[in-house]
Parts: C-alpha cells; sequence; structure tokens
C-alpha cells in the first residue's frame, strides 16, 4: 500500500494542474520518464489512429501491415474500391467503416489541397491543428489528440480508457463520456509532461489500477484515489 499521508485534490484549475503534476512525479518514480519515438507524419498518423479505433494494438498493427502488403502508396489506396481496402485492414475489426472513412478523407485531401499529404498541420498551432482535423469524419476527441500529441509534437493528453479510469478515480474528471474527457481535461495539462503522463498513466492502467482487480495495495496514487472499491492487501 502507498506510504503517502491521505491528499485530496481539490476541483479549481490551477489545483488540477498541481494534482497532475504530481501523479506525474509519482509515476516517474515508478516507471520511469518516456521519451518520444520517431514520430509518423501527420497523414500516417492519422489512418493509423483511425485503424486504432475499437480495436488492440496487436490488431492495429495487423491491420496497418495488410494495408501496406495491398497497397504501396496512398494514391493506390484511395483509388481502390471500399470492398478492397476493407479486405486488406479486416484483422482490425470494423473494418468496412474505417476502410469508408479512410477513402473519404484521403478523397477530401485530394479535392482540397491536390494531394495525399497532411504536413500542413506542422505549420499551426495546436488549436487551429485540432480544428483543421475535427473536419474530418471518423476522427474524434481522442483520435485528434493522439495526432496532435503523437505525430505533430503538441502537448495534449490522449484520454483512451485506461487514462479515462484513473483520473476519474483520482477525482480529475467527473465525466463517464470519453469524448468529452478528452476535451475537458486539456486545458490542465501542463505542456512539459503531456508524453510522459499519458505514457505512464497508460502503463499504470495496464500493470496496476486495473478496471476490475485493481492492486491498490501497490499503487503509487492510492493515496490520491477516491475508487470506492479499493484492495488494500494483496490476494
Amino acid at each position: 500500500m502507498s506510504g503517502h499521508q491521505r491528499e485530496h485534490l481539490p476541483p479549481d484549475d490551477d489545483s488540477r494542474r498541481q494534482a497532475l503534476l504530481l501523479i506525474h512525479e509519482r509515476l516517474i518514480g515508478e516507471y520511469g520518464n518516456p521519451t518520444p519515438k520517431s514520430r509518423m507524419n501527420p497523414l500516417d498518423e492519422v489512418v493509423f489512429t483511425i485503424l486504432s479505433q475499437n480495436t488492440t494494438d496487436t490488431n492495429r498493427d495487423r491491420a496497418w501491415a495488410g494495408m501496406w502488403r495491398e497497397f504501396d502508396s496512398w494514391e493506390s489506396v484511395a483509388t481502390a474500391p471500399v470492398s478492397r481496402i476493407s479486405e486488406a485492414i479486416v484483422a482490425g475489426g470494423l473494418h468496412r467503416t474505417k476502410a469508408r472513412r479512410i477513402k473519404d478523407l484521403l478523397e477530401q485531401l485530394r479535392e482540397e489541397r491536390g494531394s495525399y499529404e497532411m504536413d500542413y498541420l506542422r505549420d499551426m498551432d495546436m488549436q487551429t491543428a485540432r480544428q483543421e482535423l475535427g473536419r474530418f469524419k471518423g476522427l474524434g476527441a481522442k483520435s485528434i489528440n493522439c495526432v496532435l500529441l503523437f505525430s505533430l509534437g503538441q502537448p495534449a493528453l490522449p484520454v483512451d480508457t485506461h487514462v479515462h479510469r484513473i483520473l476519474r478515480r483520482v477525482g480529475l474528471v467527473d465525466t463517464r463520456d470519453l469524448s468529452r474527457a478528452n476535451r475537458d481535461i486539456q486545458g490542465d495539462v501542463p505542456a512539459e509532461i503531456a508524453y510522459p503522463l499519458h505514457m505512464n498513466v497508460i502503463r499504470h492502467g495496464r500493470e496496476v489500477c486495473a478496471s476490475r482487480c485493481a492492486e491498490c495495495w501497490r499503487c503509487c496514487i492510492e493515496d490520491l484515489c477516491g475508487f470506492e472499491e479499493k484492495r488494500l492487501e494483496s490476494r
């Protein structure tokens, strides 16, 4: 069990920022400070993120590999029938919906910008890039935050199921709506911790703070947590 004295996290904006910094420091002590790897270009990241929706990392990777076994360029994807794209990405689940979204996105890019690339996003500030990404069907708040963080290097905090669960348990998010959580928390995240906080909270959610059978007795932020079904002794 955590050896920290119990703390309460007040709800005002400054306190939320301080709480996120405290959580970040605790998780750094537990897992280290992850640093960004090489980034995909924005269009690759957008499609990779679409393939990530409602599936596992393993199946996403299989769908991405399947697409590039079948096609050799974004133009070849864009000009292919949706059924062929769907067959190529079948491993990722929801393949028909995702194929339609990918084809529509590529066609929109071609129509509006005359090419299959999104590098123009690199010249935008985070708010402008967020609004631009929001124009493309199939990109919700979490997907947009992923593109901002992982490709554009912007200090967005994607809130996936693990991040959402932990932020709710420590009282920093009060909604069950994942899209709303992705919007509500952004203004409270100190820019310098967005990437390591995201990565470490996900790791903490997978290894310690599971949705069921959370191992609260070894949680480094247990004293910040209001979860009602804590397990403070190992079994």
